[in-house]
């Protein structure tokens, strides 16, 4: 290529010099000079470019296909039905921008002009020079043809956020809507990600895995969503509790513990994987779940110490807990521990069994000392200074 822009360059300066005045030549010369250096410039950033990591898909037996050898047909026929709908293209900056808000994908870091931006049976190819998503309808019987109706609603919505298109897609095509949810992680549009929720099973860790990570190509590691993680606080459980007395029903962070699991397994598959587990169980703890981190701290005595060091990375829930709530298990201590009582009402209620209907046997002050005698479990088996024994949430008890 440097080669080519020499001969031209000669060639032209030839011209340049036999035909234009002396007070002209510099002028022509410097801005021919400066153009050159630009497209070389050009090229070169260009060849800089990845290749799309998507675009060559096993078919089985053996079979690979292309998406960069595309019909050129086939692009035409999806442009044209766009085109006869009178669809709104949106600019190359749009385009751009909102497939790496949707899909998670940044597609001016590739050279290739047709990019897949997931592995699929189905893939959404995005095709740069035309500016729209490139979609087949599983269910679609004509292969040769395309499925104008969702190409051009898939679309709209993408790159026009149109409702109709939305309300089309959740009524003929809700599984891939949901998708754009479940799979890419997209959470912007507050209505879809609530649809996206419902039926979803939680349970599934592989489907829950897919859901709360991205992965990052580049360097080979999943990220956590944290954005989903709120939608699934606030859409499934309804916020966070105010304190650890109680835990929200629901069944969105079934799967948290065996997620943990397979971060410590896997660490260097993960993105700041120590981090990434100091989240999940601050994330529990604002929905009052304290089983996993409590089960953590009583086998892993040290865990507070690395979590203590490293600030508790700045989630404050889970720094309350470890701080002030936990403490270690009946059969760990094996003894009669005292504590005393901490409650912001200036007093908490001893009961006869355990559960907040249950009885009161007495009003014990905060700040006054009990014997824990059982401190298994949400409720504690506890003794006053008065010889009363009864049960006391373990949130309203702290170590002396």
């Amino acid at each position: 290529m440097t080669g080519f822009n020499k001969r031209n360059e000669n060639f032209l300066t030839k011209i340049a010099v036999e035909n234009l005045p002396a007070s002209i030549k510099m002028k022509y010369l410097f801005i021919f000079r400066l153009a050159t250096t630009l497209f070389i410039t050009s090229c070169n950033g260009q060849d800089s470019l990845k290749t799309a990591p998507y675009n060559i898909s096993k078919e089985g037996d053996g079979i690979t296909f292309n998406y960069d050898t595309l019909s050129v047909e086939y692009i035409a026929l999806a442009n044209k039905s766009l085109i006869d709908r009178s669809y709104k293209f949106p600019t190359d900056k749009t385009f751009e921008t909102r497939i790496k808000d949707i899909f998670e994908f940044d597609i001016t870091q590739y050279k290739n002009k047709i990019v897949v931006l997931k592995p699929s049976m189905f893939p959404n190819i995005a095709l740069k020079e035309k500016k729209f998503i490139l979609i087949e309808d599983p269910d679609f019987d004509n292969k040769e043809k395309i499925n104008a109706d969702l190409l051009f609603y898939y679309n709209n919505y993408l790159f026009n956020n149109d409702r109709i298109a939305y309300n089309y897609l959740k009524l003929n095509q809700s599984i891939l809507l949901k998708d754009l949810v479940r799979l890419f992680g997209y959470n912007k549009d507050k209505e879809l990600v609530k649809f996206a929720f419902d039926g979803f099973d939680f349970n599934n860790e592989i489907s829950f895995h897919d859901l709360i990570f991205s992965y990052n190509i580049s360097d080979k590691k999943f990220y956590i969503r944290k954005g989903i993680f709120d939608d699934i606080e606030n859409i499934i459980f309804g916020g966070e509790t105010e304190d650890f007395s109680y835990a929200k029903d629901g069944v969105g962070y079934n799967r948290v513990s065996n997620i943990i699991d397979k971060i410590s397994e896997n660490k260097t598959q993960y993105f700041q994987p120590e981090e990434t587990i100091a989240y999940l169980y601050d994330k529990q703890l604002r929905i009052g779940v304290t089983g996993n981190i409590e089960e953590t701290l009583n086998k892993n005595s040290s865990y507070k110490d690395f979590l203590e060091k490293n600030n508790f990375y700045g989630f404050e829930r889970l720094r309350d807990y470890a701080e002030t709530i936990h403490q270690p298990s009946y059969e760990i201590v094996n003894k009669v521990m005292s504590f005393k009582i901490y409650d912001s009402d200036g007093f908490s209620n001893l009961r006869k069994e355990k559960g907040a209907t249950s009885e009161i046997v007495q009003k014990i002050k905060s700040g006054e000392s009990v014997d824990v005698l059982d401190n298994s479990g949400d409720w504690f088996l506890v003794k006053t200074k008065e010889g009363k024994e009864g049960y006391v949430h373990k949130s309203r008890i702290k170590s002396n």
